[in-house]
């Protein structure tokens, strides 16, 4: 996989028309077509930024074939039943079940943008009450990675709380007293896509964003070793 064959504007197109038709002979008859212009490209990007990741977290699912969503939705426990998206995504990870609670970052392509992130997955309380912790014992760690993530023109993300949890360090209110957290940046030039730099663009948000992780992977192994997942 270390060949990159590019995501192109008609790939996207078709994955649109493929969803729009909700057909599964449609689906069929395209299925190796959409494969090869956006499920490979997509496993090779998770791919080629792996061994970036494998240094980052050595215990992170690495296997393209696992980390790159499916064209077929599942259905079971939703009241939408469209059977196709059109967008695709893949996640670095560790093992969701095994490691519930530990952040994540991700790539996802969609028909106007493709985005690149970082964040918890899901919104425990418990988790966020070790963050809260730790935003209060490592301070000067957390502004750093928050300044890190903020210079890529990174968005932050995350439910606001109503309620107001005391001992926050000054100037970190917005960061503190929330549900979830995470950053995203969304770029609109989906020409990026169609060769081998998105892979660079990738790997240079992904190393701004590294220092976050860490502080977040800090805060999962706290929690963790209190016996709370």
């Amino acid at each position: 996989m270390s060949e990159y064959n590019g995501i192109t504007k008609e790939t996207l197109f078709l994955l649109a028309d493929n969803r729009f038709r909700d057909s599964k002979q449609f689906y069929e008859e395209h299925k190796e077509e959409i494969k090869q212009g956006i499920t490979v490209p997509m496993r090779q990007i998770a791919a080629a930024v792996g061994e970036q990741m494998a240094k980052l977290d050595p215990l992170m699912n690495l296997n393209p074939v696992r980390m790159v969503s499916r064209v077929r939705r599942d259905t079971r426990f939703t009241k939408d039943k469209t059977l196709y998206r059109d967008n695709m995504w893949i996640m670095f990870m560790r093992d969701k079940h095994q490691w519930h609670n530990y952040p994540c970052f991700w790539f996802e392509v969609t028909q106007t943008t493709y985005n690149m992130g970082i964040g918890f997955f899901g919104d425990d309380k418990g988790v966020m009450d070790c963050f809260r912790k730790a935003i209060r014992e490592k301070t000067t760690e957390f502004r750093k990675a928050v300044s890190k993530c903020e210079k890529t023109g990174a968005e932050l993300i995350g439910k606001e709380l109503k309620k107001k949890y005391e001992g926050c360090p000054k100037g970190l209110e917005k960061y503190y007293n929330r549900r979830d957290f995470g950053y995203i940046v969304y770029k609109t030039e989906l020409s990026d896509l169609e060769d081998e730099g998105i892979i660079d663009i990738a790997k240079s948000y992904y190393k701004a964003f590294s220092p976050m992780y860490m502080f977040m992977l800090g805060v999962a192994d706290e929690y963790f070793s209190e016996g709370e997942i």
